[in-house]
């Protein structure tokens, strides 16, 4: 069982993320299904609910600090040595340049397979109200379009610090060290 820090309430639910790999753990050589994923990792997305968010659009210091926890996000993914991040700065996908993958119902995973990817994964912070949010995490099967992860937590507070952690967390403990745990078997 995972301790949870008191910042954050995880809820993961749909399939545990070591299905990941299901298409890539057949019978095949283990070299072959030890290799990195390669993961189509699109900019974090915010999803507004809060009293006159929709209406006013992301600020400009929402979208710096949404460009900073997709760069952290990648770079985590990367570090961990499972996971070969693609350029998904070639997408052509209109929902990709609008920053609309949230809603439009696996269409990443279509955009991720035109850029040569195994997976796709979509991030997004859903704010309730500024002090009210949750981080969700969103991995398709780029071949099939399913959905193959998906976890949450909740979070206090719009500040770097909030967001970071959040993402250290999820990526930790649902992601990197599932996967691990997994291939070590």
């Amino acid at each position: 069982m995972i301790a949870v820090p008191p910042f954050a309430r995880v809820r993961a639910f749909g399939v545990a993320v070591l299905l990941v790999l299901t298409p890539f753990s057949g019978a095949r050589p283990a070299d072959e299904a030890r290799r990195p994923i390669k993961l189509a990792v699109f900019a974090l997305e915010l999803d507004d609910f809060s009293a006159g968010g929709p209406l006013a659009g992301e600020s400009v210091a929402e979208t710096a600090r949404l460009q900073r926890m997709t760069r952290l996000t990648r770079d985590l993914l990367a570090e961990s040595g499972l996971f070969e991040i693609v350029d998904v700065s070639g997408s052509g996908a209109q929902m990709v340049a609008e920053h609309w993958l949230r809603k439009c119902n696996g269409c990443d995973a279509e955009a991720a397979r035109d850029l040569g990817a195994d997976m796709s994964f979509v991030g997004f912070f859903r704010k309730i109200s500024v002090m009210e949010q949750c981080l969700e995490l969103r991995i398709r099967d780029a071949r099939t379009g399913q959905l193959v992860h998906v976890s949450q937590t909740d979070l206090r507070g719009e500040t770097d610090e909030s967001w970071s952690r959040a993402l250290r967390f999820l990526i930790r403990y649902e992601l990197v060290e599932p996967e691990r745990a997994r291939r070590a078997r």
